[in-house]
């Protein structure tokens, strides 16, 4: 009985140490690896280990000139009209090229959209960008 529970413990002993030397060396559990997919998720062309540096100095020199007057660039916009048959998620693949992001299609026009389930035909959508 006493061999069977020192051979029991070695065991397990040894199974979790495989598993947290599996665990500690896969590239997606790495903390590094996880911050660069949270911080690319919305944006492929920025680096996380971009300096910020020049970046700080570029913000102060601009302050420390003349007046800033913004020009804002207005956004246009894009209205779809809902036809018979039509789903969110088709609208979503019409514009997106993925039926994945209907909700930011419902999110946009929650004023107009009651139920997702039943959108009426000639009811006009935002579709943001």
């Amino acid at each position: 009985m006493q061999t069977d529970l020192k051979i029991g413990m070695v065991l397990g002993l040894v199974l979790t140490i495989v598993a947290m030397l599996w665990l500690s060396t896969r590239p997606s559990m790495s903390t590094k690896a996880r911050m660069l997919n949270s911080y690319n998720a919305g944006s492929r062309e920025e680096s996380i280990e971009q300096p910020l540096l020049p970046l700080i100095a570029k913000v102060e020199t601009e302050q420390s000139s003349a007046p800033d007057f913004t020009v804002r660039k207005e956004v246009e916009k894009v209205i779809h009209t809902i036809r018979e048959g039509e789903t969110l998620s088709g609208i979503s693949r019409e514009y997106y090229g993925s039926e994945n992001k209907w909700q930011k299609i419902l999110n946009a026009n929650r004023n107009v959209i009651r139920d997702a389930n039943k959108l009426r035909p000639g009811t006009k959508l935002i579709i943001p960008e």
